[in-house]
């Protein structure tokens, strides 16, 4: 796998990620087709519910992609699924159960949203100038299983604004990657 990359537009909105079969928002056939008869007001919802018990990185970071381009015009409904997120981090850190999976929800969510311009009238978790972000580097750095796809998504956020993180994640998100998974699909189309 290349380290090199060749973005066409926005990292966190361009690219979907492969995730075979598992549950996600519905959507249409290409990257940014929405699902025409998917009821939008559910997206906060089903989000909710599938963060609750999906445990894949990959998945949740397709999920979360596909939430910001519903809510993109919505910044009420984007606010209220973020809050969510971060409430649930701060919760579970504040009675010692931090999760690196939490935070790195509200992040890579507050991210995406900048990346699709969605105004929430505040920069919520930022450094470098990226929203999310100093959320998405606590979560790295609590991250003792070293998920290859978690570094990968962090390398997404990091790209254009931290060259180091950036790189260092990509370069252990390739190193994790086993040949042929959804992670090395997803790693590969994202850097062509």
């Amino acid at each position: 796998l290349a380290v090199t990359p060749a973005f066409a537009g926005p990292p966190l909105l361009c690219f979907p990620y492969q995730i075979g079969q598992a549950h996600s928002l519905p959507w249409g056939p290409t990257a940014f087709e929405q699902e025409s008869s998917y009821d939008r007001s559910r997206v906060v919802a089903d989000t909710i519910a599938i963060l609750k018990t999906e445990r894949s990185v990959l998945v949740r970071m397709e999920t979360l992609r596909r939430a910001a381009l519903y809510l993109g015009q919505d910044p009420a409904a984007a606010g209220e699924l973020l809050s969510y997120m971060t409430s649930l981090a701060l919760t579970n850190e504040s009675i010692g159960k931090v999760s690196p999976m939490n935070l790195f929800d509200a992040g890579y969510f507050a991210a995406t949203l900048q990346q699709n311009g969605t105004d929430l009238g505040f920069s919520p978790g930022v450094e470098d100038g990226v929203n999310g972000y100093l959320w998405l580097k606590r979560a790295v750095a609590l991250d003792r299983d070293k998920d290859p796809a978690l570094r990968f998504g962090a390398a997404l956020v990091a790209f254009g604004h931290n060259e180091k993180d950036f790189k260092d994640n990509l370069r252990q998100a390739v190193a994790g990657a086993k040949p042929g998974s959804d992670l090395a699909a997803s790693i590969e189309s994202n850097y062509a």
